[in-house]
């Protein structure tokens, strides 16, 4: 469909596996044809972006489906042979080289400018870094540092400086986004109105692990508040039609490590229909001036 004047932004939260509700939002859109200018996304967002940007429908969704109780995939066994609970080569050798091929060449030739959400280790702050050639280690390891969580995985060095998690700095980057000049943002959440998060209960451990790095054990602390910040001013803008906000009309009972499938193909279908439902709101919205 035909793209506004205003740049056309699309922000995609993290939480683990419950991304499956952001691939079901995404995979209706393009299902729509509905493309955006540019798509950023965090940690698990991050993964269903590059799909959006490939034009590769249900691949986000059947990826965390078909691995989700697969040791290769995510295993304590994992993290204590490698540092990952996710497995750096079958998450992101095996998996879009093999088992499921990620289409490298649509991604390399959509118009879409696709960016990952980092934390950088050294200063505490959110990066946002464009995603180019996925087929080099380099543009690998953006997408491998947003997802990265901080005690289960290893820090991820690009360009010779650490990173991890990019939700520790900016869960959800809608401003960032609009300073880039995406003035409109349609904005996808995975948890339903009103949640709100509390403050970490692994401090102790961060402050250990990451103590060669005050600034990153100060942005971990500071994340409840940050994000609670975040979604207060975000539902403002919502209200005020400044933003779109796609999010979970229920409250998700998806956890972040999430194993039953079952759960997993519900709130897939959750997130697809509510895209569906809110589809006629959002053309108006982008139509807006």
């Amino acid at each position: 469909m035909q793209i506004p004047s205003k740049k056309l932004g699309l922000v995609l939260e993290g939480g683990g596996m419950r991304g499956v509700y952001t691939a079901g939002v995404i995979d209706f859109l393009l299902e729509q044809n509905f493309l955006v200018d540019g798509v950023v996304g965090v940690s698990a967002g991050a993964v269903q972006a590059v799909n959006y940007v490939a034009n590769q429908p249900k691949r986000g969704f059947r990826v965390i489906a078909t691995y989700a109780n697969d040791k290769r995939y995510m295993s304590f066994r994992s993290l204590l042979l490698t540092g990952d609970l996710f497995n750096k080569k079958f998450c992101y050798e095996t998996i879009p080289n093999e088992l499921d091929p990620f289409d490298y060449a649509a991604f390399e030739a959509s118009p879409i400018k696709c960016y990952a959400t980092v934390t950088n280790v050294m200063t505490g702050e959110a990066e946002n870094l464009l995603l180019k050639d996925m087929t080099t280690s380099e543009g690998m390891d953006k997408l491998r540092a947003s997802g990265s969580l901080p005690l289960v995985s290893r820090l991820v060095n690009i360009d010779g400086i650490p990173h991890l998690d990019g939700g520790v700095a900016d869960s959800i980057p809608y401003k960032a986004f609009q300073r880039m000049g995406y003035e409109k943002c349609i904005v996808v959440l995975t948890r339903a109105k009103g949640y709100r998060k509390d403050p970490n209960a692994l401090m102790p451990l961060i402050r250990v692990k990451y103590r060669k790095y005050p600034k990153f054990v100060e942005a971990c602390a500071n994340r409840y508040r940050v994000y609670n910040q975040t979604l207060e001013e975000l539902e403002e803008a919502d209200a005020r039609g400044e933003v779109f906000v796609i999010r979970p009309q229920k409250t998700v009972k998806v956890a972040r490590l999430e194993k039953d499938v079952n759960k997993l193909n519900v709130l897939y279908e959750e997130g697809f229909e509510e895209a569906k439902a809110m589809f006629d709101d959002l053309k108006k919205f982008i139509a807006k001036e």
